[in-house]
């Protein structure tokens, strides 16, 4: 589990075994993956959106954007993005993606990389929150009157069967 940028890191090793392989763990002992209120699943396409939203918009590019933070080689921007690591029969555990649903970016990211964990028969719930913040979706899970929290207890729950 992991928020915004963990988010990505939490999708990422829990679809790529590279990482778990370097530490002779093996992919197997993962049992779910929580990514929270991620924008970089895809990173080709997040930096294609902001470039291009800033662009149309007569703005300037960001100086600290998305392809300033992974570095300007597009082939590390594939590797770096979850969705080029998914397939059938990796053994890749179910998700759980929870996103701000009023965020675009967010969203979008959240249901592409929702799409091709189900493509692959990966078991993968997608929540949207309403009425949050980026920040505060996540200062918000645990609480017993979130809707968020009661998709992630639910979900944690129906891992320990």
């Amino acid at each position: 589990m992991g928020h915004s940028a963990g988010a990505q890191l939490a999708a990422l090793v829990c679809v790529d075994d590279r990482y778990l392989k370097a530490e002779g763990v093996p992919f197997s002992v993962l049992k779910g993956c929580v990514p929270v209120d991620g924008d970089t699943y895809d990173v080709p396409a997040i930096i294609e959106t902001a470039e291009t939203r800033r662009r149309v918009h007569g703005q300037p590019q960001a100086k600290f954007g998305h392809r300033e933070k992974f570095g300007n080689d597009p082939k590390k921007h594939i590797d770096y993005s979850a969705v080029t690591h998914v397939a059938k029969g990796k053994g890749i555990p179910p998700f759980l993606i929870i996103y701000v649903a009023e965020h675009p970016d967010n969203t979008a990211q959240a249901q592409r990389f929702g799409t091709v964990l189900k493509d692959a028969g990966v078991p993968v719930t997608l929540i949207g929150g309403k009425g949050t913040t980026h920040t505060k979706i996540n200062a918000d899970l645990g609480a017993t009157d979130d809707e968020v929290s009661k998709a992630l207890f639910d979900f944690v729950a129906a891992l320990k069967k």
